[in-house]
């Protein structure tokens, strides 16, 4: 410290647990509701098919022997044994001016060879539900990425989710959408649709007024919300079959569908490696070398996070980093951060690079480089993950050497400075492309998440700034903040310190709690210096009383009442870490620790007699509640940081 630090005055406030809630005053209605949960989307129109036809029409235009009816809860079609078909299913009329960004969805099956549907909609058809009526009107066609499951020998039994159609260029107060099936008597595919539905208006709850930490929160707010987690691997539908729509092309000859590979892909050039999405699978006895087979990469490393695969932990299944990639150069790329590749130890047939660059500050430790075509989809999703996952991220910076390297333990920033700079110049110098864009609608389709940053690519430097290192546009703060850290000390103690270089008209200071990095409590208010030009040391104590990862947050209140937040930091606490699920249960409770360390699991009934108890060493268990009847049950962990119990519903 230097004499002038040593000279400045030091204010200290210390804060009691039990009373600390009891302190909690209104921050501001406007900083509350940011926070706030956020609607995901507008459902325009969806049909379940419960019932019938449900709001849908069949049109019978030839052979009324064969039409679109209700088979087990779902609109179903063939053309078995008669003579042409041409059959028509038909929404109702729906106003497209009331909604903006609308997109078609459907779940989809077919049996047998025959003619794939073709998907339409009308402004001018007049509803009656005649053949004369669908001749009248004009239907232009929908683009669709149908694929012939039955071809196909490696897709599931189950329905399959086509990608979302973009309809925002359709615009009528009664617009009528349509499958229409063609069959022949030679020739007949059976279909079935389920679960159509058009949705509008994703980010209509995101304010056009916010920036930084305050946008990135409310996008995460609003993506966190995931519909549905598909298997890795499943006999049903699993990320096998969600690979087949959300990462498919034409060879260059255009004679065959393949995997898009960002590994081995040349964009502009031929010779690239052809995998078959399904002859090409790793099933674990691939040979060593490029080209020979493709597996599931995840972008953002699983080490990074800890590896688990739970079902809370649906980084683990989420489509928008897991892509197809040669397995020979994914097992090079390993789990080192992104960046760029001054001396290369492994370069791939389209240039893909894996080596490294002394430059950067863990100058030892090797990176990975994709082609200039593919980096902005790589700094996309590594921004799309620092915002799903923002209540988790600032947990994993140590659960790893790499990851630490990348990442900052700040929920809001999440990267390290040198690792942002990276990002920011490849999603600046990489353009979002049409392969992105059918990528997101597709995984929308499958998990009901949106990748915002392919849909907005602006919000970007809104959040993080540029990559000529113009910050994210903020309101200009009151108070100049030279540092603010947190230290931790015996039994928990939490030591808060920061310094300001000046201070102009400032009333107080805020402090916040978190254990989410969404969520917070106040905890106290620290008197500010009104306005000053000298330096201030300010130190305060918390007593959390809890364990695992936790976040502070340093905001600043003038003395017109406006609140400005300073900086975000976290640090974990002792204690032991656990996730688990699934809960309710019904076969086995997966259970992830964070290290591994001895401990004794035991399942107990809610008046505490003891039905089932081992000992575990490593960092994942299984409990097996298959036997016990459905009710509640208490699940304890004992290990040397004391017990823990956790309330599990058996289904």
């Amino acid at each position: 410290m230097t004499e002038k630090q040593t000279k400045t005055p030091t204010k200290y406030i210390i804060l009691r647990n039990a009373k600390l809630l009891l302190l909690k005053k209104g921050i501001g209605i406007s900083l509350l509701c940011l926070v706030s949960h956020l609607s995901a989307q507008t459902i325009v129109h969806q049909e379940n098919f419960s019932s019938g036809l449900g709001t849908w029409t069949s049109v019978d235009v030839s052979d009324a022997t064969d039409v679109w009816g209700n088979v087990s809860g779902a609109a179903s079609i063939n053309g078995f044994g008669g003579s042409n078909d041409e059959d028509w299913l038909i929404s109702p009329a729906i106003n497209m001016d009331l909604y903006d960004e609308e997109y078609l969805l459907f779940d989809y099956n077919d049996a047998y060879g025959g003619a794939l549907l073709e998907i339409y909609y009308s402004t001018n058809y007049n509803g009656a539900g005649t053949p004369a009526s669908v001749g009248a009107a004009s239907w232009i066609a929908l683009s669709n990425e149908l694929i012939d499951i039955n071809a196909s020998a490696c897709f599931s039994s189950l329905f399959q989710r086509h990608p979302a159609i973009d309809l925002s260029g359709i615009s009528g107060s009664s617009v009528y959408f349509a499958f229409k099936y063609l069959g022949t008597a030679a020739s007949s595919k059976q279909y079935k649709l389920d679960n159509i539905r058009i949705l509008s208006d994703y980010y209509q709850n995101i304010p056009d007024y916010i920036n930084c930490c305050d946008l990135k929160t409310a996008l995460h707010q609003l993506i966190r919300n995931q519909t549905d987690r598909i298997a890795y691997t499943a006999s049903s539908y699993d990320i096998w079959d969600a690979l087949l729509h959300t990462d498919n092309r034409l060879n260059d000859a255009g004679t065959a569908t393949i995997v898009w590979d960002m590994f081995t892909d040349i964009p502009s050039g031929i010779g690239e490696f052809e995998f078959d999405h399904c002859a090409d699978r790793d099933a674990g006895s691939c040979p060593g070398g490029e080209g020979n087979c493709y597996n599931r990469e995840h972008s953002f490393p699983k080490s990074w996070w800890g590896g688990g695969t739970l079902v809370s932990d649906t980084i683990y299944y989420d489509m928008h980093h897991v892509v197809p990639s040669d397995r020979s150069l994914n097992a090079s790329k390993n789990n080192y951060p992104p960046g760029v590749v001054v001396t290369p130890t492994t370069v791939g047939s389209n240039g893909f690079k894996v080596g490294s660059n002394s430059s950067y500050p863990c100058s030892s430790m090797n990176y990975f480089e994709p082609i200039d075509e593919y980096k902005g989809d790589y700094a996309r999703m590594y921004f799309f993950l620092a915002t799903r996952y923002q209540s988790k991220i600032g947990g994993w910076e140590s659960l790893n050497a790499r990851g630490d390297c990348s990442l900052s333990g700040d929920p809001c920033t999440v990267f390290e400075p040198w690792q942002l700079d990276v990002l920011l110049a490849w999603h600046e110098a990489d353009p979002v492309s049409s392969k992105e864009i059918d990528r997101n609608n597709a995984v929308y389709a499958i998990q009901g998440n949106r990748n915002p940053f392919i849909d907005r690519p602006n919000w970007v430097q809104n959040i993080w700034g540029t990559a000529s290192g113009t910050p994210c546009t903020s309101v200009p703060l009151p108070v100049t903040l030279i540092d603010f850290h947190a230290q931790l000390h015996e039994g928990n103690a939490v030591e808060l310190l920061w310094q300001t270089e000046s201070e102009k008209e400032n009333a107080l200071f805020l402090l916040e709690r978190s254990e989410d990095g969404i969520h917070w409590d106040l905890i106290t208010e620290v008197e500010g210096n009104r306005t000053t030009s000298e330096q201030t040391n300010y130190t305060a104590y918390d007593f959390p009383g809890m364990t695992g990862y936790i976040y502070y947050r340093l905001s600043q209140q003038d003395l017109d009442g406006e609140v400005q937040h300073l900086k975000t930091v976290g640090l974990r606490l002792k204690g032991q870490e656990i996730q688990f699920g699934p809960n309710p249960v019904e076969d086995d409770l997966s259970i992830y620790f964070e290290k591994r360390t001895p401990r004794k699991l035991r399942i107990l009934t809610m008046q505490g007699e003891l039905l089932f108890e081992q000992e575990s060493f490593e960092k994942e268990a299984t409990l097996h509640f298959s036997s016990f009847a459905a009710g509640a049950y208490l699940f304890v962990v004992e290990d040397r940081f004391g017990q823990h119990t956790y309330r599990v519903l058996k289904r």
